[in-house]
C-alpha cells in the first residue's frame, strides 16, 4: 500500500502526512474504506506523529471512522497528538469521544 494504513491483527493504523487537507483525507477515506471491508478491524489508531496541520477535511475523517468503528463495536484512538494538533482535536469535539493520547515531550 502506498499510503501509510497498516493492518496488524484487528488494528488498522492511519499513519497521517504532514497536512491533512482534503485530498490528503479523501485518499485515506478511500483506502480506509476498502480494508475495513476487507478486514475484521475493531480499532482504528491515528497517528499524528508527523501531522502539524489538519483542516475540517481531517475531522471528518477522524469522526467518519468514528462512526463506523462504533457501529462494529470497535474504537478509535489518536495517538502520539502535539500540542498544536490537541488544540484542533478540542475545539472541534473530537477529543470528546475518541482517545488522544499526547506526545510525550522531556524536559
Amino acid at each position: 500500500m502506498s499510503s501509510g494504513i497498516f493492518v496488524k491483527d484487528a488494528v488498522m493504523t492511519i499513519r497521517l502526512p504532514e497536512e491533512v487537507d482534503h485530498f490528503a483525507a479523501e485518499r485515506l477515506r478511500e483506502e480506509a474504506a476498502e480494508i475495513l471491508m476487507e478486514r475484521n478491524v475493531r480499532e482504528v489508531v491515528f497517528d499524528f506523529r508527523k501531522t502539524v496541520f489538519m483542516d475540517s477535511s481531517g475531522i471528518g475523517l477522524v469522526m467518519g471512522r468514528f462512526r463506523e468503528m462504533e457501529l462494529l463495536g470497535g474504537k478509535v484512538r489518536a495517538v502520539h497528538v502535539g500540542e498544536r494538533m490537541r488544540r484542533i482535536l478540542v475545539m472541534s469535539g473530537v477529543t470528546r469521544v475518541i482517545e488522544v493520547e499526547e506526545e510525550k515531550t522531556w524536559k
